[in-house]
């Protein structure tokens, strides 16, 4: 009798319950690994974003530069395909710039959006008139205002450098979302966010020095 009851235990242990834990730790690593892949995902567009952005709005200035210095005393043919090749790369920034607006604050926040904006479109839509015009005075034959030549040269330099301190702000989120997807993320110990931490690791604070220093490096699977 004691056998077969210890034959009927074991079945349960290992069968019934071993089976349950089995398929709750599978279905614990499925999730954990769709999270990580959803996450990965997301870095891996935040990233074609941000080199998408910072190629574009690089060769945009830069073929504004190009053409401000064809005003003077450039020949003709060269003025010609330096004038197309400067309204090709505005009518592609044009088309991509709505799809920069909505994806920015997708994988990142409204910051960068109403930066992009303010900060960087506004101000190369300004220093475009400009060019323009000068464009409509130069193919009309008139003598072009040097002083004008200048003062885009100078605010295109401005916007140059507004444009790099906008891609290192958000290349420098591409990383933190690399280091925190690959290596983890590191959590410092406070009431905020106190349901990281696990009990035991609750338990060992309570004998520790210096609480504030207390620190937990979270990967994505475990989130």
């Amino acid at each position: 009798m004691y056998s077969l009851i210890s034959i009927v235990i074991g079945f349960i242990l290992t069968g019934v319950i071993g089976n349950w834990l089995i398929q709750h730790w599978q279905s614990r690593n499925w999730l954990a690994q769709q999270r990580f892949n959803g996450n990965e995902k997301e870095y891996t567009a935040l990233k074609e974003l941000t080199d998408e952005i910072a190629i574009l709005l690089g060769e945009r200035i830069y073929h504004m530069q190009r053409l401000t210095l064809s005003f003077n005393n450039v020949e003709p043919e060269k003025f010609s395909v330096r004038l197309a090749e400067y309204d090709d790369v505005v009518k592609r920034w044009n088309v991509r710039l709505t799809s920069f607006y909505f994806r920015l604050p997708l994988l990142t926040t409204t910051q960068f959006s109403f930066r992009l904006e303010r900060d960087v479109q506004q101000k190369l839509v300004s220093i475009g008139n400009s060019i323009n015009r000068l464009i409509d005075e130069k193919q009309k034959g008139m003598t072009i205002n040097h002083h004008v030549i200048n003062k885009v040269t100078q605010d295109l330099n401005g916007v140059q450098g507004t444009a790099i301190n906008f891609n290192n702000d958000i290349f420098t989120i591409v990383l933190e979302r690399k280091k925190e997807l690959y290596e983890g993320k590191s959590i410092r110990f406070s009431i905020e966010n106190i349901n990281n931490f696990s009990s035991w690791f609750l338990f060992k604070a309570i004998f520790a020095r210096d609480v504030d220093s207390l620190t937990i490096v979270r990967s994505t699977l475990d989130s």
